[in-house]
């Protein structure tokens, strides 16, 4: 595993198991939200955004976080394997409304300095919102890519149901797993 996209509905904790994955296999990691959001809420241009995905992806090994369609060519052809966090709309609906309230009170930065509001929690841009909106396709979806794995049939497919599994996951990565990486990354 060298160069690894994380998939997952709104809210399913891609950012935070990227991190972990990151650092138990000593990688970079790249969250695509980082690459749209400008501060204050302001969405990069589309060419802008795909030319610094596709540059990230370009690296000889990473792991890169998100769902963003329009980015999709320039990083998918070049990873290796694909992590689907394909948790239950519960989960991710009480996981999502936890950490947005949290956000929301707390002021934590994210995404280039930008802060989740209780305005914008409630507005017709809400995360929240985009849940409902996008759970059942992008599940539709994620699910057709990695049950036909032609679209890269050298990639290896991980669908972790639930937070145990994605916890387990994560045990199971060891010191060698890192040097493994690290000598690939070197040689």
């Amino acid at each position: 595993m060298r160069r690894i996209v994380i998939l997952g509905i709104t809210g399913s904790g891609k950012t935070t198991f990227g991190h972990k994955l990151g650092a138990a296999l000593g990688l970079r990691v790249t969250d695509l939200d980082d690459l749209y959001w400008l501060p204050n809420w302001v969405e990069r241009d589309t060419p802008a955004f795909y030319d610094l995905a596709e540059k990230t992806a370009a690296e000889d090994a990473w792991v890169i976080v998100g769902n963003y369609s329009k980015v999709r060519q320039a990083v998918w052809p070049l990873a290796d394997t694909f992590i689907w966090l394909d948790y239950s709309f519960s989960h991710v609906f009480m996981q999502l409304v936890r950490r947005s309230i949290r956000r929301a009170s707390d002021k934590t930065p994210i995404c280039n300095g930008n802060i989740e509001t209780w305005g914008k929690l409630f507005s017709k841009d809400s995360i929240m919102i985009w849940l409902f909106k996008s759970y059942a396709r992008t599940r539709r979806n994620y699910g057709e890519i990695f049950a036909g794995t032609g679209f890269a049939p050298k990639v290896t497919y991980i669908r972790l149901r639930c937070r145990r599994d994605a916890d387990r996951f994560l045990a199971g990565i060891s010191p060698a797993n890192k040097i493994i990486t690290e000598e690939r990354q070197t040689s």
